[in-house]
């Protein structure tokens, strides 16, 4: 057994996702405040609460050592909030150590679900807090009187007349109190309900209105409103008024009238049942469930075209034309639904990236703005999990490589403050992500020297240009940095970066201007499930690529005349200019003619265009692409295929990174 027992292990989950929440809401208060080196009251009454909900839930789940960190921290936003009163300049001392704060509830949640997790201490944290709120005190010009949460006795906190008793409570024997929660807690129906457990097993009999809340989350807007009405027998009626009043999210705990002595038929449902099941009224769904889901739509989808298929060779056109079609529609919509289920919002990252952007300016004394713009873009969570990783190291390249110290900026005639900017857009089909900055952009000379050292022109260096050189710094080992730091110098994180973007089916390309700034553009596909592909042959091997690129077919008949050679490549006139043009059967060195009856595809990406010629048409459809196996080594996709899909009749079918193939194409 970990550290949690089996009852602490069934409110774990909810610990950790409510939890989480509150350090994302921290982390989005002290980067703006830092911003102003100032803490607004809505702050400083945002950051107690916080505090002071992490410090209740922390002692709840047995972590003594989060929960007295975060008393201690609340005590100094009390300690803001009654004494100071407004506005809080702010000290980087302060920022620094809440920082810390939040690293370590972090750190401490991503380490509670693991079996031989044992609470860290946060002893120097503590004494940190402490000092500083001493400090504080000294600073002050009259001694501040000690700050203590007010605790409100029996029949203090509002007059039981102005709220009407339930008609169910009103007159029953035993002791009938009312808990008030604090204003904007939510989930109160939760709430009300830990509460009811914590108590339980103080009382001979006990009764709630709402009754049984957690099973209820109309009855939230009840709650907040009115309190929860607890009737109740116990021989320790003390402890439990004190555990109620001491509840976690507990405004204020009032005794309405003790009728214990008086005989009273008890309510046939006024006991809980041994077992009796304890499911909150909400759905959190664990990722890897959805995860096996996605799977098993994708199975379903290829099964049905192998029946499709079959129905077909049979010639069974009515069931083909009827229950089948049926029966692949529905399939769709699971498809679909599952596909919009797994959606979130791309800005989730955000605060990540906003924490590396200001722990590295700090680190390096430069300043720069970090200018986001991502509206309401929303891809596939495992898309989101995927370049969230990949961000953070393009983050700490534009502030480490990039922008300049403010002196150098100044030299350069350049604002002494740089800017960094993080843009999200969607296409069809398709999610684009830049990262750019003002500073110094690439320096040629610099990466030519570099792989002149490393050995890396595979042809005359004069025939590089400049985009291809950039691709360089994205190979593992490579660096212009001279000097090691904690961020560069070791030529690990851009070749990461590539194999992350990579492995989710999309493509990194650099633009760059010395002296002007670097911009990553990332292309990656809005979902990992499934891909509306357009299938054809070449000879006896099959291909598929993404339907999004496709933009015309043309007969290979009507068109030969327009193909002409370039420096030795076949290009053709398309509209009003000259682009490549891919025999695939070349390409790969397929055997066989090209006949008569060959296709030209036009293909159109965000980074590349082109036309390639392949034999026949199969069809349109979506599919699932599957990753090409470890078997075939991590360089095999640059051969242009960057996976494999199941067709009906059981045949693989290849699928091409069409970028990939014209890149290849217009360089060897």
């Amino acid at each position: 057994m970990g550290y949690f027992d089996s009852e602490m292990e069934e409110m774990l989950e909810v610990y950790l996702l409510e939890t989480k929440q509150l350090t994302e809401q921290l982390s989005a208060v002290l980067l703006e405040a830092e911003k102003n080196n100032t803490f607004t009251e809505e702050d400083i009454r945002n950051i107690f609460r916080v505090m002071h909900t992490i410090k209740g839930s922390s002692a709840m789940m047995g972590l003594k050592d989060l929960a007295s960190m975060a008393h201690k921290l609340e005590d100094l936003f009390a300690y803001y909030r009654e004494q100071q009163g407004g506005s809080v300049q702010a000290e980087p001392e302060l920022f620094d150590l809440l920082f810390r704060a939040l690293d370590f509830i972090e750190n401490e949640m991503d380490c509670m679900a693991a079996d031989d997790y044992s609470p860290n201490s946060a002893d120097e944290i503590e004494k940190d807090t402490i000092q500083y709120l001493e400090s504080e005190k000294e600073k002050a010009e009259a001694p501040e009187p000690e700050v203590a949460e007010p605790i409100e006795k029996e029949g203090e906190s509002g007059n039981p007349d102005s709220i009407r008793i339930p008609d169910a409570l009103e007159g029953r024997a035993g002791t009938l109190a009312r808990v008030s929660l604090e204003k904007g807690c939510r989930m109160e129906n939760v709430r009300a309900y830990m509460l009811i457990r914590q108590i339980s097993s103080m009382c001979e009999s006990m009764e709630s209105y709402p009754k049984n809340p957690e099973r209820d989350q109309n009855c939230s807007e009840y709650i907040a409103e009115n309190g929860i009405w607890i009737l109740f027998k116990s021989s320790k009626k003390d402890e439990v008024i004190e555990t109620l009043k001491h509840g976690l999210f507990v405004a204020g705990c009032e005794v309405v009238y003790d009728k214990e002595e008086q005989a009273a038929k008890p309510a046939a449902d006024n006991k809980q049942e041994d077992g009796e099941s304890k499911e909150n009224d909400f759905l959190n769904v664990r990722a890897d469930r959805l995860d096996k889901l996605q799977n098993l739509a994708g199975e379903l989808m290829i099964h049905m075209l192998t029946l499709e298929s079959e129905l077909e060779k049979s010639g069974n056109t009515e069931l083909l034309e009827g229950s089948a079609r049926h029966i692949s529609r529905l399939i769709g919509e699971v498809e679909r639904t599952v596909m919009e289920t797994r959606m979130v919002p791309v800005s989730r990252i955000i605060p990540k990236l906003r924490r590396v952007f200001r722990d590295i300016l700090r680190d390096q004394n430069k300043e720069a703005e970090l200018v986001v713009n991502c509206s309401d873009v929303e891809a596939d969570k495992s898309v989101v999990e995927y370049i969230s990783e990949s961000l953070m190291h393009i983050m700490r390249n534009a502030v480490d490589h990039g922008i300049e110290p403010p002196q150098e900026r100044e030299s350069a005639g350049k604002p002494r403050k740089g800017k960094v900017r993080f843009e999200v857009e969607s296409t069809i089909g398709e999610l684009r992500i830049s990262v750019g900055d003002d500073g110094r952009g690439i320096s040629e000379e610099a990466i030519r020297q570099r792989a002149r050292e490393k050995g890396l022109f595979k042809r005359p260096e004069e025939d590089y240009d400049f985009r291809e050189l950039c691709e360089f710094i994205l190979l593992p080992g490579f660096t212009t940095n001279s000097e090691v730091t904690e961020y560069s110098g070791r030529g690990v994180g851009l070749d990461v970066v590539q194999n992350i973007i990579e492995n989710a089916g999309g493509h990194i390309r650099i633009q760059s201007e010395e002296g002007k700034g670097t911009t990553f553009i990332m292309v990656l596909p809005l979902t990992l499930a499934t891909v509306e592909c357009i299938r054809f042959k070449v000879e006896d091997c099959r291909f598929s690529m993404p339907a999004r690129h496709v933009f015309r077919f043309m007969e290979y008949k009507e068109c030969r005349q327009d193909v002409q050679k370039i420096h030795g490549k076949d290009y053709i006139r398309f509209e009003d200019r000259m682009v490549p043009f891919i025999n695939l059967r070349q390409f790969f060195n397929l055997p066989g003619d090209t006949p008569d009856t060959a296709i030209v595809i036009y293909l159109n990406s965000s980074d590349a265009e082109g036309c390639i010629l392949v034999d026949s048409m199969y069809e349109q459809k979506r599919v699932v692409i599957k990753p090409l196996p470890p078997l075939f080594g991590g360089n095999f996709r640059n051969t242009g295929i960057g996976g494999l899909s199941v067709m009906g009749n059981g045949k693989i079918c290849a699928a091409l990174d069409t970028e990939l193939v014209i890149s290849r194409y217009e360089r060897e």
